[in-house]
């Protein structure tokens, strides 16, 4: 069975739906995964809720999950019965997608976060 996942990312650091320079879609086919598409976030020229305009992005790929590392309210509600989301844990892209194969990152039902963002927070989850 082949799985996608989306990941936004600063370089190979991972980072949250609104503040990632690009977004990343892996390919997961057994234990092995490759990264099939990176484009530009589209969070980076929104004006408001910015995750949203990354999420979407996510779900037109046909995503089955997302890795982050926080999201706040509105993002768990728009993503809340579409596809899984989990956190990083401060795991680089490439020790998450390990970890994530091996059904090790916490998977997130709640934010991480309160809204408005607050960019002083630790991005912990609570």
């Amino acid at each position: 069975m082949t799985v996608k996942v989306g990941i936004p990312v600063n370089g190979s650091n991972i980072s949250g739906p609104g503040e990632g320079a690009e977004v990343h879609i892996f390919e997961i086919e057994n234990t092995k995964y490759k990264l099939i598409d990176r484009y530009e976030n589209p969070a980076l020229k929104a004006t408001s809720t910015r995750g949203i305009h990354m999420l979407k992005s996510v779900l037109g790929k046909n995503v089955d999950a997302i890795i982050v590392a926080e999201i706040g309210e509105p993002g768990v509600r728009f993503l809340k019965n579409k596809i899984k989301i989990y956190y990083s844990n401060n795991l680089n892209e490439d020790e998450a997608m390990e970890s994530y194969i091996h059904g090790n990152l916490e998977e997130i039902t709640l934010p991480t976060h309160e809204a408005p963002h607050n960019y002083g927070n630790s991005h912990e989850l609570k």
